[in-house]
């Protein structure tokens, strides 16, 4: 028999621009009497060690007049951030799993000894990876009593890997599979308890297709969420016969996007 509530722990990365979307459905939709979230832990954007190795990334990818663009919307985030009361603006992960009583901390190595021993401490029933950006390795899988599970919003196996709403447009997919699966040693390569497609309906621009998907994912993992208190979980093995993975896209393939008539932001 299942025990309730159960117990979560999220491990992400440093988004302020799409994961507080997914975050602010995933807690507002949470049945808060049959889950305790122990934390909501953050690790570097993309695994990048610094912010210039990040900011030389985005800058290959975006090209000079977006990452304007998104450097202007960073830098209004991080102003509200500064200056405005939590009460008033919670825009930001950190923000939004306070506003909801769960605490927020920044991890640099997800499996440091003393950092899977703290989780072990929890007494955990699921560890749960939404966008985490390092790969998670045997003993941080093992700490939880049921499953580590993540959220994907790529259509598995084809779309392993980064920014697989990306490379879905890109192949002119006329939806975007959004995927949860229990976590194994291979990246995007575990058990999949949920896959689903969200239509694109003609969108063409990147950034709100990310936020849309980002909002649908909040909602595929609650609905696994749940099939795990009601012990309704279905465990699919995953036919790794047409398998891909999609590194970080360049400036030659941003470049072939916009071509193709779609917009980055």
């Amino acid at each position: 028999m299942t025990r309730l509530p159960l117990r979560i722990h999220i491990i992400t990365q440093e988004d302020p621009f799409y994961l507080p979307v997914f975050f602010r459905e995933f807690f507002a939709h949470l049945p808060r009497d049959r889950f305790i979230v122990t934390g909501v832990d953050i690790t570097p954007p993309f695994n990048q060690k610094t912010r210039v190795a990040l900011a030389r990334k985005l800058y290959a990818f975006y090209g000079p007049v977006d990452f304007v663009r998104l450097g202007s919307r960073y830098a209004v985030m991080k102003m509200l951030d500064l200056l405005v009361p939590g009460t008033l603006w919670s825009g930001t992960v950190p923000r939004i799993a306070r506003r909801h009583g769960v605490r927020c901390g920044i991890v640099p190595n997800v499996n440091a000894r003393e950092y899977v021993e703290r989780l072990r401490g929890l007494d955990l029933d699921l560890l749960v990876s939404v966008a985490a950006s390092q790969i998670f390795k045997e003993e941080l899988l093992s700490v939880p009593r049921l499953d580590a599970i993540n959220i994907h919003t790529g259509a598995l196996p084809r779309y392993r890997g980064m920014m697989p709403v990306f490379w879905q447009m890109y192949d002119r997919r006329a939806s975007i599979g959004i995927t949860v699966h229990a976590m194994a040693r291979d990246i995007d390569a575990g058990l999949v308890l949920l896959d689903r497609e969200v239509p694109l309906d003609g969108e063409q621009n990147l950034d709100a297709v990310i936020r849309k998907t980002k909002r649908q994912g909040a909602y595929a993992l609650l609905e696994v969420l749940g099939r795990y208190c009601d012990e309704a979980v279905q465990r699919v093995v995953l036919d790794r016969s047409a398998e891909g993975y999609r590194s970080f896209p360049g400036r030659d393939e941003a470049i072939a996007f916009r071509r193709m008539g779609f917009e980055l932001l």
